[in-house]
C-alpha cells in the first residue's frame, strides 16, 4: 500500500483523507456488472468492528455530514473513498483512519443488509439515467465498439443489482480490495510524520486475502478504414453535431517532453476554439456554440471531439462548419495574432495559478494527487507548469503549432455523430453523406485580423467618498460615494491573489413582469456577454483582454441583477472596468441573444425528460403560488423573445437604478475604494431605490398532491412535501432553529426511507427563509422513487413531522445534525464566496450584520425543546403542500 501526505492549512485546522483503490467496473465479470459500485455502498453497511448503520453516525458525531463530507465514487478503473475532516484533531484523524481501514478489508456483506441496499442502488440507477448519461453511453459505444468500456458502466445492470449474491461480492472484494491496489492520500493541517506513523500502524498489517484479481484488458479502438456516422435520438437530447477522431491510448510515461508536446497541441485547439466562437457570434451563425477538445477515456483510447450545438434541424450546417474549420486549421495553421492571443490566455491562467499556489485548498491538492494516480502522471506545482509552458512557447511559430495540432486528428476519423430530440431525416446515411460532401469543399486560408484595443479605461473623474463605516466584528468596511454607489469591502487572504467582485443593480427579480415568464435562465447563459459592449464586440473583447483575468457572469437575484467577476491584483482595474462597462454600456446586439434563443426548446425538452428536470423547470414558481417572475417560459415565449425585449426588460434598470458593489478577497480596503472610485464611483448619480414590489405568496396547503408529468422512464417519479414558515429576519433564533430542524428531518428521512426501507438513494430536506420578505419561508422534503412508492413517502414524511412535534429529539441526534452543520458554516466563513454572498445591504439594512454575526452562535444554542416547538408551530399535518411528478403514462391511467 502506498500513501501520500501533504501539510496544508487552507482551510486552517482541517484535513481531507482519500483512499484510492485501483479497481472499478472494468474489472467486473459479465455476470457481475454493477458489483464494484454495489460494494462501494456495502462497505458503509457493516464491517467487522462497526455494525450496520453505525459508520455514518460515527462520522456525523465527528462533524462530517453524509454526502457533503463523507462520500465515495466508483469509476471505470478506480474506487475512491472520501472523508473531509472539518477539524484535524488527533481523535478525529484517528477515527477517519480507523473507518478507512474497516472499509479496506473488514466489510461483512450481511445478506440481509445487501437486500436492504438493493433498492437504494436501484434508486441511484434511476436517478442517474438522464439524457446526458444516455448521450455519453452512445458516444462511448460509437468510439469504442467491441471494447469493454461501453459494456461496463459503473452503475451496472438492474438485473445484477436485484440478484447479485454475497459470495460474488466477497470474491470481487477479496480480489481487488488489496494493499497493492491502494493509495491513501492525506492533506491538511497535520504533522506529516505523526500522520505517517498512524497510517503505518493502522494499515501495516493489511494483507490481501486469496488470489489477486487481474486488471482487465480494455482492448484497442477498431481501425476503421473509412468515416462512419451515427445518430442518437432521445426526447431529452440536445441538437448536437460532433466530429470525432479515435486512436489507441497513449500510455507512455509522463515526461517534460510529452507535456511540452501536449501544450503545443493545446495551443492549436485553442486557436480552433477561437474560430468556432467567432462563427457562433457571426450573422446567421451555423451553430449556437462549438468546442474542440482532446481526451483519454480510461486506458481504452484517446479521442478528439469537435461538437456544435445547433438549432433544431440545423445539424447539417453545424457539421459542415466544424468539419471545414478543422480542415482549415490543419491545412493552413494558425495566424500569428491568433496564436499570440491563445498564448496570452493560457499564460494568464497559469500565472494566476502560481499567484494562488500558497493557499490551494486541501480538497484541491488531494484531488490533484488522486487524478495523478488515475492518469499515472506526476504531481507538479503551478510554478512547474508555468515553466514548462514558457519552454513550450519559446520560439513557438504557427508552423510548429500546425504540425503539433495534426496529432490531435490522428487515428480513425472523422467520425460523425448527431444527437437530436427527434428523428433525423435520412438517419446515419444522411449524416455520412453530409460529412463526405463537406470534405470535398475547398477551404481558404484564414484572414489575419487587426488587433483590438480595450476602450473602457476611463469613466471620468474618480468619485469622492461621502461616508465610510467600519464593521469590526465582520472585518468589513462600507463606503458610499457621492453619486450614491455603495461599496462593501471585506479583505480575506484565505485564497492568495484572488479577488471576487459583485455588482448588484436595481431590484432584480422584483423588476420582472408578474404577468408573463421571461427567459431569465437564458440570460444567465451569456446573452449579455455575447452581445458585447457598446464600443467593442464580444470577440474583440476576448482578444483585447487575452491573458488578463477578467470576465463577467450575469445572474438574477431576488433583490438585484447580479454581475460577478473573479480576478487577481494585477487585473483588478481591468475587472472593475469590464463590470462597469457591462452595466453602463451593454452592446444590445442581436448576436448576443439570437444564437442563444433556439436553446429554449432544447432546455425545455431536457426538463420534460425526467422528474428532476420537471422540478428544475417548475418548482420555484410553484413554491411561490405560480408567480411568473420565477417561472420558466414556454417554447413560444422563448422563440418570441427578442433583443429589443431584453433591452426593454433590463435597459432602464441598468442605466438608472442604484448600484451596490461588494469586493472580497486578497485586497486592501484602500485599493478597493480606489478602483471603485475610478469606475462605478465616477458614474452620474443614480435614482433612489424603488419601493419593494409585490412579494411572492406561499402555495396553499393541499389535501392531495398536485400532479405533474414527465416523459422519462416509467419507474421514475418524485415527491415533495412543503410547509410554510417565515422570513429569515423575523426572528433569527427561529431561523437557525429551522436550519437544524431541516438537518434532523433529513437524518430521519434517510433512516426511514433509505436505511430501513431501501426505497430511495438520497432523500433531502431543506429550510429556505427569505432575506427579502418577512412573510416568505418554507421547509420541504423531497424523494426520488418509483410512482407506486409516493403515497408511502407522503405518509412517512408527515409521520416524521408529527414525531418531531410530539417529542424532543435525542441528544445524540441533535449532535449528529448540528455538529456537521456548525463545521460547514465555520469552514465556509473562511472562503471568499461566503462573504460575497452575505454582505449585500450591510450599510443600509440594519438586519444584515446581526444575521451574520449570530449565525453560528444561534445554531449552537438550539435545544431539543426549540426544535419541538418549531415543529409544532410549522409542521402541522393540515398545512402541507404536496407535489408528485410521475410518468405521463401513469398519470393518464
Amino acid at each position: 500500500m502506498r500513501f501520500a501526505i501533504r501539510r496544508n492549512a487552507t482551510p486552517p485546522g482541517s484535513a481531507v483523507i482519500r483512499m484510492h483503490i485501483e479497481t472499478g467496473s472494468l474489472n467486473e465479470a459479465e455476470a457481475d456488472r454493477g458489483i464494484a459500485h454495489f460494494i462501494e455502498h456495502m462497505v458503509f453497511n457493516g464491517t467487522k468492528n462497526v455494525p450496520e448503520g453505525e459508520m455514518v453516525k460515527r462520522l456525523e458525531r465527528a462533524g462530517l455530514a453524509f454526502g457533503a463530507d463523507t462520500n465515495a465514487q466508483t469509476g471505470f478503473e478506480e474506487t475512491i473513498y472520501k472523508l473531509d475532516l472539518p477539524q484535524a484533531k488527533p481523535e478525529i484523524v484517528d477515527e477517519a483512519l480507523y473507518l478507512m481501514r474497516e472499509v479496506a478489508d473488514r466489510a461483512t456483506f450481511n445478506p440481509a443488509a445487501i437486500d436492504r441496499e438493493r433498492g437504494i442502488v436501484l434508486s441511484e440507477e434511476r436517478s442517474r439515467d438522464t439524457p446526458q448519461i444516455r448521450a455519453l453511453i452512445g458516444r462511448i459505444n460509437f468510439l469504442f465498439p467491441g471494447q469493454r468500456l461501453g459494456q461496463r458502466l459503473p452503475i451496472g445492470l438492474t438485473d445484477v443489482i436485484r440478484t447479485v449474491t454475497r459470495e460474488r461480492m466477497v470474491a470481487y472484494y477479496n480480489a481487488y480490495y488489496r494493499p497493492e491496489n491502494t493509495t491513501i492520500v492525506a492533506v491538511g493541517d497535520v504533522d506529516p510524520a505523526e500522520l505517517e506513523r498512524k497510517i503505518r500502524a493502522g494499515f501495516g498489517d493489511w494483507k490481501g486475502e486469496g488470489a489477486a484479481g487481474v486488471q482487465a484488458n480494455q482492448g484497442k479502438p477498431q481501425a476503421r478504414t473509412a468515416s462512419a456516422a451515427d445518430v442518437l435520438v432521445d426526447p431529452g437530447f440536445p441538437n448536437v453535431s460532433s466530429l470525432l477522431w479515435v486512436r489507441p491510448a497513449d500510455l507512455s510515461p509522463d515526461t517534460r517532453a510529452k507535456r511540452i508536446a501536449d501544450l503545443r497541441e493545446l495551443m492549436g485547439l485553442g486557436v480552433l476554439n477561437q474560430r468556432l466562437q467567432r462563427l457562433a457570434t457571426s450573422p446567421n451563425p451555423p451553430f449556437l456554440g462549438a468546442q474542440a477538445m482532446a481526451s483519454q477515456e480510461a486506458d481504452s483510447g484517446d479521442y478528439t471531439q469537435i461538437f456544435a450545438i445547433t438549432a433544431p434541424g440545423g445539424w447539417q450546417g453545424g457539421l459542415t462548419a466544424i468539419e471545414q474549420e478543422q480542415r482549415r486549421l490543419v491545412q493552413y495553421g494558425p495566424t500569428k495574432p491568433e496564436l499570440d492571443q491563445v498564448i496570452a490566455a493560457v499564460r494568464g491562467g497559469l500565472t494566476n495559478a502560481v499567484g494562488g499556489a500558497a493557499t490551494r485548498t486541501n480538497v484541491a491538492l488531494a484531488e490533484g494527487k488522486i487524478a495523478s494516480l488515475a492518469d499515472d502522471t506526476i504531481v507538479t506545482t503551478p510554478a512547474d507548469d508555468l515553466a514548462m509552458f514558457e519552454e513550450a512557447v519559446k520560439g513557438l511559430t504557427p508552423a510548429i503549432v500546425q504540425e503539433a495540432v495534426r496529432g490531435a486528428f490522428a487515428g480513425t476519423g472523422p467520425l460523425a455523430q448527431v444527437t437530436a430530440p427527434s428523428a433525423v431525416a435520412g438517419g446515419k446515411e444522411a449524416v455520412l453523406a453530409a460529412l463526405q460532401s463537406s470534405t470535398k469543399v475547398a477551404v481558404a486560408a484564414p484572414v489575419e485580423r487587426a488587433a483590438a484595443t480595450w476602450p473602457y479605461q476611463s469613466f471620468g473623474t474618480p468619485g469622492k467618498v461621502a461616508s465610510r463605516r467600519v464593521f469590526p466584528a465582520l472585518g468589513a468596511t462600507a463606503v458610499t460615494f457621492a453619486n450614491g454607489v455603495r461599496l462593501t469591502v471585506r479583505p480575506n487572504a484565505a485564497s492568495k491573489d484572488q479577488i471576487l467582485v459583485r455588482a448588484l443593480v436595481g431590484d432584480g427579480r422584483l423588476d420582472l413582469p408578474t404577468d408573463r415568464a421571461v427567459p431569465g435562465v437564458m440570460l444567465t447563459l451569456g446573452a449579455l456577454a455575447g452581445a458585447g459592449l457598446g464600443k467593442i464586440t464580444a470577440e474583440d473583447t476576448a482578444q483585447a483582454l487575452a491573458g488578463r483575468q477578467a470576465a463577467v457572469a450575469f445572474g438574477i437575484e431576488d433583490n438585484g441583477f447580479r454581475f460577478d467577476g473573479t480576478t487577481r491584483a494585477a487585473d483588478f482595474a481591468t475587472q472593475m472596468q469590464l463590470l462597469t462597462a457591462s452595466i453602463t454600456d451593454p452592446g444590445w446586439r442581436a448576436a448576443g441573444w439570437d444564437p442563444v434563443r433556439p436553446l429554449g426548446g432544447t432546455i425545455l425538452d431536457r426538463y420534460a425528460a425526467s422528474p428532476g428536470g420537471v422540478l428544475e423547470r417548475d418548482l420555484q414558481s410553484l413554491l411561490r403560488a405560480g408567480d411568473k417572475r420565477w417561472a420558466t417560459p414556454t417554447r413560444e415565449q422563448f422563440a418570441a423573445f427578442t433583443v429589443e425585449d431584453l433591452k426593454a426588460l433590463l435597459g432602464s434598470a441598468l442605466a438608472n437604478d442604484p448600484i451596490e458593489v461588494i469586493i472580497v478577497g486578497d485586497v486592501t480596503v484602500d485599493e478597493a475604494i480606489r478602483q471603485t472610485a475610478a469606475t462605478f464611483g465616477a458614474l452620474p448619480a443614480r435614482r433612489a431605490a424603488k419601493n419593494a414590489a409585490l412579494a411572492p405568496r406561499l402555495p396553499a396547503p393541499t389535501a392531495q398532491p398536485m400532479v405533474l408529468t414527465h416523459g422519462g422512464r416509467a419507474d421514475q417519479a418524485a415527491g415533495l412535501i412543503a410547509w410554510s414558515t417565515q422570513g429569515l429576519d423575523v426572528d433569527l433564533k427561529t431561523a437557525r432553529t429551522m436550519s437544524v430542524l431541516a438537518e434532523i428531518y433529513q437524518l430521519r428521512l434517510t433512516a426511514k426511507l433509505r436505511e430501513e426501507q431501501g426505497a430511495t438513494y438520497s432523500p433531502g430536506a431543506v429550510s429556505q427563509m427569505s432575506d427579502v420578505w418577512d412573510n416568505y419561508g418554507l421547509i420541504f422534503a423531497v424523494m426520488e422513487a418509483p410512482p407506486a412508492a409516493l403515497p408511502k413517502f407522503f405518509s412517512d414524511a408527515q409521520a416524521i413531522a408529527g414525531e418531531l412535534a410530539a417529542r424532543p429529539v435525542t441528544a445524540d441526534e441533535l449532535l449528529r445534525a448540528r455538529r456537521p452543520l456548525v463545521e460547514r458554516l465555520t469552514q465556509s466563513r473562511t472562503t471568499n464566496a461566503y462573504w460575497l454572498g452575505v454582505l449585500d445591504g450591510l450599510a443600509t439594512n440594519p438586519r444584515v450584520a446581526p444575521r451574520i454575526e449570530s449565525q453560528i452562535r444561534l445554531v449552537e444554542a438550539v435545544t431539543p425543546a426549540d426544535l419541538q416547538a418549531a415543529a409544532r408551530r410549522f409542521l402541522a399535518p393540515n398545512k402541507s403542500w404536496k407535489l408528485s411528478v410521475v410518468p405521463a403514462a401513469a398519470a393518464a391511467r
